[in-house]
């Protein structure tokens, strides 16, 4: 709840900041020195008015606006927070233990493609084959979950 208020309010200062580029370059130069601009005011439910008309806007006056949204940085409404070299290197290596879940992924799908393709083959063994495949998948599933014990110890320990 609290992000979309915060891209809520991104996306009303970039238009406030559109607003008011539009009504200073473009409607100055065009003899309407006076336009009303009205701040847009983020409630529990936000409500725009328009400024100007944006047929009358001129790429200059666009850009403008948008030079000026942009001087607010997009990013000062994140919570700024800094993370140091270890932080940083742990997350880089729980996700670069997490590969091999990937790994499993297509394994799975091999072998279990593989068991149609013998059962289809030879319906005489299917029994045999599904045991064969269970044992196979229990054995790439705990690949799968040493690497979730790997990711879990490089971050919480």
């Amino acid at each position: 709840m609290a992000l979309q208020q915060q891209s809520v309010r991104l996306v009303l200062r970039n238009v406030n900041g559109l607003a008011r580029g539009l009504a200073t370059q473009g409607m100055a130069g065009m003899g309407a020195s006076s336009v009303p601009t009205e701040q847009v005011v983020c409630q529990s439910k936000p409500v725009m008015q328009a400024s100007a008309s944006i047929s009358l806007a001129t790429p200059s006056s666009i850009a403008s606006g948008i030079r000026a949204s942009a001087k607010a940085s997009p990013m000062s409404l994140a919570p700024q927070r800094s993370m140091s070299v270890l932080a940083a290197s742990k997350m880089v290596g729980a996700g670069c233990a997490t590969i091999a879940l990937a790994g499993v992924g297509a394994g799975l799908g091999v072998m279990f493609g593989s068991l149609i393709n013998g059962a289809a083959r030879n319906p005489n063994i299917a029994k045999q084959l599904v045991g064969y495949a269970l044992l196979g998948f229990a054995l790439t599933e705990s690949i799968a979950l040493f690497s979730l014990l790997v990711v879990f110890l490089i971050l919480f320990a």
